[in-house]
């Protein structure tokens, strides 16, 4: 009697393993077939915008507060998007700083209006004014050169931020 318990125990074991072991591969064949990267989902995030979408990237920073976010860096080192908590995600643990993960998710975009980041340089060139150096706001003033390159080579009235409202993730192996 104890012989066949073993044996059972032993076989429900293994059964249970295999089936953990083959749900995480059906898991990573899907995603290898549809991941993308932060560098080439920047490249055509305009033609994503609310679409889902499964990104992979290094995780940089975690928000220390709430949790709520984290940023990915792209494999070129240059571009970053953010990653907001939602769906199956309660928080990013700051553990993840370091790692690169797999995000599913919802691509959404922040669009910047020119009358917008006109304020914006406004109050840069205020702060100037006051502090009486530009090297506190040298970084600010920087961006907002940089984004009114893009929307001239790109013909926009409007500077695109986008992000991902994420459903779920996992550590990427």
């Amino acid at each position: 009697m104890k012989k066949i318990f073993s044996l059972l125990l032993i076989a429900s074991t293994l059964f249970a393993c295999g089936l953990n072991s083959s749900k995480n591969k059906t898991t990573t064949n899907i995603q290898a077939d549809t991941v993308v990267s932060v560098d080439n989902l920047l490249e055509k995030a305009d033609q994503l915008v609310d679409k889902n979408i499964i990104v992979r990237g290094h995780v940089t920073h975690t928000c220390k507060h709430s949790g709520k976010r984290c940023f990915l860096l792209g494999d070129n080192e240059q571009f970053t998007i953010r990653v907001e908590a939602g769906g199956k995600i309660t928080g990013f643990n700051r553990d993840l700083v370091g790692n690169t993960i797999i995000v599913k998710g919802l691509l959404k975009e922040r669009q910047l209006s020119k009358e917008y980041i006109d304020q914006m340089e406004h109050e840069a060139n205020e702060k100037v004014k006051e502090d009486g150096s530009a090297e506190s706001c040298a970084t600010e003033i920087n961006n907002i050169k940089d984004m009114r390159a893009w929307m001239k080579a790109n013909n926009k009235d409007h500077y695109s931020i986008y992000f991902v409202e994420g459903s779920e993730y996992e550590l990427a192996e």
